[in-house]
C-alpha cells in the first residue's frame, strides 16, 4: 500500500476555465494573497502616518515585487524598515 494518495484521490478545484489546482495549492495561493494584501495595507498606512509623499508607491509597489519572488518582496520590506523616518 503506497504512503501517498493516487492522483484520483487528490481533491482539485477549477478556479478558472482550464485552470485546475489541488487543494494544497489553493491554500497556498489564498495565504499568499492574504500576505500580499496585508503587506500593501501596512506599508501604505505606515508611510502615510509618517507623512511621506511616497506612501502610495510603497503601499502599491512593494506587493507587486512578489511577481519577481517572495524573497524579493521580503528584501524590499527590510529595505523600507531601514530607510523609513523614525518617529
Amino acid at each position: 500500500m503506497p504512503l501517498w494518495p493516487s492522483i484520483i484521490q487528490i481533491t482539485t478545484y477549477e478556479i478558472l476555465p482550464g485552470v485546475v489546482v489541488a487543494q494544497n495549492e489553493l491554500l497556498v495561493v489564498i495565504a499568499l494573497l492574504f500576505l500580499w494584501a496585508t503587506v500593501g495595507r501596512w506599508m501604505y498606512t505606515d508611510t502615510k502616518s509618517r507623512e511621506s509623499k511616497w506612501a502610495w508607491q510603497w503601499g502599491f509597489g512593494t506587493p507587486l515585487t512578489v511577481i519577481v519572488g517572495l524573497d524579493v518582496m521580503l528584501l524590499v520590506i527590510v529595505i523600507y524598515l531601514l530607510l523609513r523616518d523614525s518617529e
